[in-house]
């Protein structure tokens, strides 16, 4: 430990970034260089500083003993402190924001939707992409990582150390970062959308809210651990519930009828296209 990062943009996910790594376990002697002594968090307005402030009163001190330090409107200034940025900005706000810092050979991780490695390059040619969600505020995060081929061993290792606390890190081609936006980035609200109609189907059938939400949050989460346990495909655990012109076949069908499968697959489909054209504008 001993250098510094600067989070341009600490918003939500730059919150759930800054959470992840101000929260990370007691470095060991092989890690520990990895991990910053000070975090920069760089906001536009001094209610988002306050904001990000309130979340670190929250936590109580890092295991890591890292320092963070609030600015509003100084990100030239703090990115010249820093060895390592990260940008989590809004799309149509990053060339803005580049333009007016010099990030050099720097490492630059980007949280940004949209916009490739390539465009990068004119600004920071050592960029690695990340996409996460907001569960990583928690711990319970996805993130998918794709490097430049500028980005050394070193900086990879820093990033999956780093990153890799949102809760689960996996690289990818870059090619794939569309759908990871979609899937990754965007699954959170989806998956919500499931809860809330399970949670609703149980209070139209007179369960009350408490106890349909506690019900409806339980199967999801239950469900998605015994995947991961199991290492088993969906398909084979799903027709393991069901049982010959029983309930659970007969509401299967009735979603199939609905179309919840193609639903759901062309709504990441089409948060997809919209990611692939973020960084076009």
């Amino acid at each position: 430990m001993g250098y510094t990062l600067t989070i341009l943009g600490c918003g939500v996910m730059g919150q759930a970034i800054l959470s992840a790594i101000y929260n990370a376990p007691a470095a060991t002697e092989e890690t520990k260089d990895f991990y910053p002594e000070k975090i920069i968090a760089c906001n536009n307005s001094q209610n988002s500083s306050n904001a990000v402030q309130e979340l670190i009163k929250s936590f109580g001190d890092s295991p890591n003993a890292i320092e963070v330090e609030y600015t509003v409107d100084q990100n030239s200034q703090a990115v010249k402190k820093a060895e390592v940025i990260v940008l989590a900005t809004k799309p149509f706000y990053v060339e803005q924001v580049l333009k007016g810092v010099e990030v050099g050979d720097r490492l630059l991780i980007s949280l940004v939707a949209g916009w490739t490695l390539e465009q990068f390059g004119q600004y920071a040619p050592v960029c690695t992409r990340v996409m996460t969600n907001t569960p990583a505020k928690f711990g319970y995060g996805m993130a998918v990582l794709s490097h430049s081929s500028a980005v050394s061993d070193y900086n990879r290792s820093l990033v999956r150390q780093l990153v890799g606390h949102v809760g689960s890190c996996i690289e990818l081609p870059e090619k794939n970062m569309d759908a990871a936006t979609a899937l990754v980035g965007s699954g959170p609200a989806f998956v919500l959308l499931m809860l809330e109609s399970l949670m609703e189907s149980g209070i139209k059938m007179g369960i009350p809210l408490k106890e349909s939400k506690q019900c409806a949050v339980k199967v999801l989460e239950g469900t998605a651990k015994m995947v991961e346990k199991t290492g088993a495909h969906p398909s084979v655990l799903k027709h393991q519930v069901c049982t010959p012109g029983g309930t659970t076949i007969a509401g299967l069908c009735m979603m199939e009828e609905k179309g919840v499968r193609s639903g759901i697959v062309k709504g990441v489909e089409e948060a997809a296209a919209v990611a692939a054209r973020l960084g076009k504008k």
